[in-house]
């Protein structure tokens, strides 16, 4: 996670709009209930909330299988980034790339 805030935080382009996080297999009903997979990302949030500073239109996207679309899911994944959820910058699309039963 360390590597990913120093690169994260190298970034100075005004032409920033999004960052994408794409779970390439659909997590399991026991991470999906859990805080664990969001917790560790506080830092990258703040870094997140800072982009908005000068690129206002800036949204992080959680790209998953049908869980985009789970209440469950995207309260999880708020709790995880709370900067970029109380701005209302969280976008949830389905993953075509997931393989779902």
């Amino acid at each position: 996670m360390k590597s990913l805030w120093t690169s994260l935080s190298t970034i100075m382009s005004l032409d920033l709009s999004e960052f994408v996080i794409e779970l390439g297999i659909p997590p399991s009903k026991v991470i999906q209930l859990s805080l664990s997979p969001w917790a560790s990302w506080d830092k990258i949030d703040q870094l997140f909330g800072c982009f908005l500073s000068w690129c206002p239109n800036f949204k992080l996207v959680i790209r998953a299988g049908r869980l985009y679309n789970c209440d469950e899911f995207r309260a999880k994944a708020k709790e995880g980034f709370p900067l970029m959820a109380r701005r209302d910058r969280i976008q949830f699309e389905t993953s075509y790339a997931v393989e779902e039963d």
